[in-house]
């Protein structure tokens, strides 16, 4: 192959790879099929990061549950002492090791969920809506809400959790007052 061939394969090649990147243009995604929007959607919105996220605070309920029920199980006692004395770090290594299987199992379901998600928006959503979604969350204000998110998440979620200590904390209040009434002044 002369030089030149190897220049027109390489410039070929950085335009397909250029032209990948390059975010749906109006016809582009107006043309496409409406699940293709949806999924681009979900590209675009970083979706597997949320699954992620979301898995990563659920598995360690599921450790702890997943103990909790091999002890409701008959003979669930004895081999929970027998996996404390016996397995490499007791019940709670036990119950992390769960939650790692548990953790590879449910990545591999991420395309699923996605392709999931992608027919549920294609049921709920507009294919003119999907259009305008895609574009926009393609977009550069859009990449840039994307990108202030987990952010935003994080400071309302702090936020979540104040709110709910202090409800919490009046609920309870509230509720030793009203108890009070059957239950007599026990404090």
């Amino acid at each position: 192959m002369t030089k030149f061939g190897i220049a027109k394969g390489w410039t070929i090649g950085l335009a397909c790879i250029a032209t990948a990147w390059v975010p749906a243009s109006a016809n582009d995604a107006s043309s496409a099929p409406p699940v293709e929007n949806a999924r681009a959607i979900l590209l675009a919105n970083d979706t597997e990061r949320t699954l992620e996220l979301m898995f990563t605070q659920l598995v360690p309920v599921m450790e702890s549950g997943f103990i909790g029920q091999i002890g409701q199980i008959e003979g669930g006692a004895d081999l929970l002492n027998n996996i404390q004395n016996n397995y490499p770090g007791g019940q709670a290594a036990f119950g992390k090791r769960f939650g790692e299987l548990m953790m590879v199992r449910l990545r591999k379901e991420f395309p699923n969920i996605i392709e999931q998600a992608a027919q549920e928006y294609v049921a709920e959503i507009k294919t003119d809506d999907l259009v305008a979604i895609r574009l926009f969350m393609e977009s550069s204000a859009g990449k840039s809400m994307i990108a202030a998110q987990p952010k935003i998440q994080t400071k309302l979620s702090m936020i979540g959790q104040e709110i709910g200590k202090k409800a919490g904390q009046d609920a309870a209040t509230q509720l030793i007052g009203e108890a009070s009434k059957h239950l007599g002044n026990s404090k």
